[in-house]
């Protein structure tokens, strides 16, 4: 009898013992050694090895470049409803907003830099800028800020360093605050 090749994967105990059932009712005598070795469930070398450090530093990294973008381009937004508004009481109150966002995004660079030890600040974010009216702004930047505020708790609960979750806790508690100036500049025009 020619000789069966050997499954190259791994079988749960389940389908083990099924197995071994199944080929006692093929077999005439109800015994006989089966051809083919059900090997237990092969488990992902992978799996069993802790997260890689360097994966780990980079998925942190890339976390806080992304918020760092984000705050940069809420200071280019900031100003350009800033310069709409002149020099109003609201323009002021919005070249401040642009101020913080800038501040933010330092606080971000800097962890980005403790971490990797790579200096990462864009002086010009890009992205895309839309024309909206004044208050179309406005509403993008609070939608934009309580994005980033959820944003930031969910990193905060995610860090696995005290440092770090209480700068992203800290970034959350700014940005409800701008999100809150955002609202009564909202109310007062």
């Amino acid at each position: 009898m020619e000789e069966m090749q050997k499954p190259q994967g791994g079988a749960a105990p389940e389908e083990r013992e099924l197995f071994r059932q199944v080929w006692q009712r093929v077999t005439e005598t109800g015994g006989g050694e089966s051809p083919i070795e059900v090997l237990p469930a092969a488990v992902p070398e992978r799996a069993l090895a802790a997260p890689d450090p360097g994966e780990r530093m980079e998925r942190r990294c890339g976390e806080l470049r992304a918020a760092l973008g984000e705050a940069l381009t809420g200071a280019a937004a900031y100003e350009a409803l800033a310069r709409r508004l002149g020099n109003r009481p609201a323009g002021r109150q919005l070249r401040g907003l642009a101020g913080a966002a800038r501040r933010r995004s330092k606080r971000l660079a800097v962890a980005c830099f403790l971490l990797d030890g790579v200096w990462y600040l864009p002086q010009n974010p890009g992205g895309e800028r839309r024309e909206t009216t004044v208050m179309g702004g406005l509403r993008e930047r609070y939608l934009a800020e309580r994005r980033s505020e959820e944003g930031c708790r969910s990193a905060a609960a995610r860090a696995e360093d005290g440092d770090l979750a209480n700068l992203w806790l800290d970034l959350a508690a700014e940005s409800r605050e701008s999100a809150q100036t955002v609202r009564r500049l909202l109310e007062e025009l």
